[in-house]
């Protein structure tokens, strides 16, 4: 849409507004009543339909889905871990470390 007939349209529904609020004053009035209770109907409706979806079917649409192989990767993923540790003789130091101090604060 051009700017000029944006304009235009704004200065024509201006003039009938004008012309109709001489003509007949309650009609304007009417009208945005009309409007306001339209986009309120309109509002209290989109409202209530998103208040009405079941918190359960949101969860489970969103929740991630798990496949047969998610084992396979984290045993994966943790062996190449322990490769990392071991092959670094100060960070696995570290690690024994953490792990001993876990491990006091278990019992």
């Amino acid at each position: 849409m051009k700017l000029s007939g944006f304009l235009v349209g704004g200065l024509i529904g201006a003039a009938a507004t004008v012309y109709m609020s001489r003509k007949q004053p309650g009609a304007v009035s009417w009208a945005g009543h009309a409007l306001s209770d339209l986009c309120s109907s309109v509002a209290r409706k989109s409202v209530s339909k998103i208040m009405s979806r079941s918190i359960k079917d949101e969860a489970s649409m969103l929740s991630p889905k798990h496949s047969g192989d998610t084992a396979a990767k984290s045993e994966a993923a943790w062996g190449q871990i322990e490769a990392i540790v071991n092959s670094d003789p100060q960070l696995k130091k570290e690690a024994e470390k953490i792990k001993a101090e876990s491990s006091a604060l278990a019992h």
